[in-house]
């Protein structure tokens, strides 16, 4: 069984081919980050692997086919939307407690919020926090229940330095814990040391599936962290992102208002000639 089977993917809104016959396959234990600029097909892409929108071909999740058993693949799939909308009205409490009752499972609060720095939001309304909390809070909730197949669309925006970093760390613990992991970004945000295969979409069409090794080889991304202190900027440039920010962090340096110049999925994209 694979965790996910994606054959003659196609999805079109009306006269727009937004995905143009797509086949993919993740193993399980297996780990893929779908690369491409915005307006690729990638949110569209992860959303019909999740049933989300109807589409034409086949897609199995988990042994499941997602036209028929849809339901039961989202309640097992840890899910992170690009766009997270929760309703606002509601507590953080109150959203951990309905989506760990719609898995069927037993957690704490301590152990959902603290590895995000949420607990001192539990009685706060959704609707009070800020974008980057909320992104704590998807990334927090698509955990719940410890689903063995993770999608992530986009889990970045809107963190700072020191919970990207976090959320790396944690996506790399998740593939030593035998998870399988798909996850979506526009940029090459430092994350293809950590994943095994990197798919390439441009147009909504699949350009290649590469190993990283590969595509650090040739390529060899730089990426720019800037951090502010009482002296001004420094700028520190690096291959390594999150060693380098972890190195940062250890040495006492203040990540909060320090922000990262990434390298553009378009280089990838003239890598590999898409």
């Amino acid at each position: 069984m694979k965790a996910i089977e994606v054959r003659n993917l196609t999805k079109r809104f009306r006269e727009n081919v937004a995905l143009d016959s797509i086949y993919l396959e993740l193993g399980l234990k297996e780990s893929v980050l779908v690369m491409g600029a915005n307006g690729a097909g990638k949110t569209t892409l992860l959303r019909c692997i999740l049933g989300l929108i109807d589409f034409e071909g086949e897609v199995m999740v988990m042994g499941l086919d997602v036209r028929k058993k849809g339901k039961d693949v989202r309640r097992m799939v840890g899910y992170v939307p690009q766009q997270v909308r929760f309703p606002e009205e509601m507590t953080v409490y109150d959203l951990v407690d309905f989506v760990s009752d719609m898995k069927g499972v037993d957690i704490t609060l301590e152990e959902t919020l603290s590895p995000f720095g949420l607990m001192d939001t539990v009685n706060s309304p959704v609707g009070s926090l800020s974008g980057g909390l909320r992104q704590r809070l998807a990334i927090a909730l698509s955990l719940i229940g410890n689903p063995r197949l993770i999608i992530m669309d986009e889990p970045f925006n809107n963190l700072d330095p020191m919970m990207r970093n976090t959320v790396h760390d944690m996506m790399r613990e998740m593939m030593r814990g035998g998870k399988s992991l798909i996850v979506s970004i526009h940029n090459i945000s430092g994350l293809i040391t950590a994943f095994e295969k990197i798919v390439v979409l441009k147009e909504g069409r699949m350009v290649g599936v590469y190993h990283s090794e590969d595509v650090l080889r040739t390529l060899r991304p730089v990426y720019k962290v800037h951090v502010k202190s009482d002296n001004g900027w420094t700028t520190y440039r690096t291959e390594d992102l999150f060693a380098t920010l972890t190195e940062l962090q250890e040495s006492g340096k203040d990540l909060r208002n320090a922000w990262i110049e990434e390298p553009d999925a378009e280089e990838l994209l003239k890598f590999v000639g898409g």
